[in-house]
């Protein structure tokens, strides 16, 4: 037996691409259907308004990704490859491990004939750098525009993958993020990108959402997706540093998703507050530490702007690198204790 969760028919579709975004879909078992309802296999409970069950779901015989990589590459070489991918719409961005750059274009044209979906191949060629958090990315097959359209908890992304950074790793956090935001808040988003923080949080709570980011190209694309989605008037895109264009005194909440750097911009994030309220501080920790240095980092920084803190969750969004983990912090703002 195996988890699942069971749908409305109306509503599968929708359903599906939620749990493809947040990796939570079963890949290689077979959809069931009783009576109206679909039955989708999942890894986990996902966080969704939808009943959970318990169910035989038969495997599928469709050949996978890591069926195509042994037809030229060793066992070892496989359990390397097989899950360093994103998919942003319907375009892939590889991580070639060291030592396969020789057969990246095999590994891209596999990846393209295991997922149909999938229309264009690229590898990542560079981290994310620059205040406009950008990465080199080098076309490896398929198709080679960089534009596409991702689908997220019922939201839509349009973007050039080769000119925003946006990963659909942070799916399941921007639901989390989501759940604990009341009807009608005012957010401050400080690096909002192309907006999925943002969009959701205006979409489902009818939040006021000031969406700030320095690259005008996320921030042509946010506007575009403010329309996109039906949240004008709700989300205000703010292009600009954000030290210059977030307002002051406003918000209920704070989100910092800028992890290598988040710590030097927590007095634009208390001054956009209207006095207490809740930050969402994204930061990348040792494995050996992951939360006790930042945490006295943190409180220091507040103390010295006037400001007491609580920390009400604390934990692990993803790996960042072999020892390295990128956490998150929901920080409650007090007065001085």
């Amino acid at each position: 037996m195996s988890l699942g969760v069971r749908v409305p028919e109306r509503e599968a579709e929708k359903v599906r691409r939620e749990l493809v975004a947040g990796g939570l879909l079963e890949r290689g078992r077979r959809v069931l259907r009783e009576g109206g309802f679909v039955l989708f296999p999942v890894k986990g409970a996902p966080l969704l308004p939808y009943e959970t069950v318990q169910r035989e779901f038969e495997a599928t015989e469709r050949k996978t990704f890591q069926d195509y990589l042994r037809e030229f590459l060793g066992e070892d070489e496989v359990r390397e490859v097989r899950r360093s991918f994103d998919v942003i719409g319907d375009l892939a961005i590889l991580e070639i491990p060291d030592g396969l750059e020789g057969r990246e274009v095999e590994i891209a044209r596999a990846l393209l004939r295991a997922h149909k979906a999938i229309r264009g191949v690229f590898k990542k060629g560079s981290e994310v750098r620059g205040e406009e958090r950008v990465r080199a990315l080098v076309h490896l097959a398929g198709e080679e525009r960089g534009v596409a359209v991702h689908r997220e908890h019922g939201c839509r992304y349009k973007m050039d993958i080769r000119k925003v950074y946006f990963s659909p790793r942070l799916g399941y956090e921007r639901l989390r993020v989501l759940e604990r935001v009341g009807r009608g808040e005012t957010v401050v988003d400080l690096f909002a990108g192309v907006g999925p923080f943002s969009i959701p949080l205006a979409k489902y709570r009818g939040a006021k959402v000031y969406a700030v980011d320095i690259n005008p190209v996320a921030v042509d694309y946010l506007r575009e997706n403010v329309k996109l989605n039906k949240v004008e008037g709700l989300v205000i895109p703010l292009l600009g540093d954000c030290r210059v264009v977030t307002p002051r005194g406003v918000a209920d909440r704070v989100i910092m998703n800028l992890p290598k750097r988040s710590l030097e911009f927590l007095d634009v994030a208390l001054g956009a507050l209207k006095g207490g309220g809740i930050i969402h501080l994204y930061a990348i920790a040792p494995r050996e530490d992951l939360y006790t240095a930042l945490e006295g980092e943190v409180r220091k920084a507040f103390q010295g702007l006037g400001k007491g803190m609580e920390v009400l969750e604390r934990r692990v969004v993803r790996p960042y690198s072999p020892r390295q983990y990128h956490v998150v912090l929901d920080i409650k703002v007090t007065s001085r204790s």
